[in-house]
């Protein structure tokens, strides 16, 4: 197991799945590694980004309960949920916009992914880290909720709560 020095390891079922990953980018041009990255990134950085997620996964869940389930079937409903949570992201405990804690969560996430792309380089995955690396110079100078990153972190708890067909 490689500590990832944010006191989580790489333990083999997770080496598996960055081998495959690291195969599969064999053949990807590496100028869209970062798109096909960051689903897996931003699900790896979610819980050490800041947010409060039980507040967040609740919200979530009750405007899906709340949503006649002929909604819930279309496709694009996780999407349209997505971009709800991604506004729910913006607001303060006290329910305000708070767009400076926006930028520094967005921040955290970006520098949680950077020190994982150096883990995962060491444990011998360098495409994977390069696509990682490219994430983050990407998303650099993004603005939430414009961001890709930002926008995937919320698809991330979008999903967790959307029930799969």
């Amino acid at each position: 197991m490689t500590d990832t020095g944010a006191g989580e390891t790489l333990d083999a079922t997770f080496r598996a799945a960055l081998s495959e990953l690291e195969v599969y980018f064999d053949d990807v041009p590496r100028e869209r590694r970062a798109e096909l990255a960051l689903p897996f990134a931003s699900r790896w950085v979610l819980p050490h980004a800041g947010f409060d997620l039980v507040r967040l996964r609740g919200e979530a869940d009750a405007l899906v309960q709340a949503t006649p389930l002929s909604e819930r079937i279309l496709d694009g409903y996780v999407d349209q949920v997505g971009w709800w949570v991604s506004q729910r992201m913006l607001l303060s405990d006290t329910e305000e916009p708070d767009l400076d804690m926006a930028r520094k969560r967005l921040a955290t996430a970006r520098d949680e992914i950077g020190k994982r792309s150096a883990v995962v380089a060491e444990a011998g995955f360098p495409r994977v880290a390069d696509a990682l690396r490219l994430l983050v110079e990407e998303s650099a100078g993004g603005d939430p909720p414009a961001d890709p990153l930002w926008s995937a972190l919320a698809l991330r708890m979008a999903e967790s709560v959307v029930p799969r067909s």
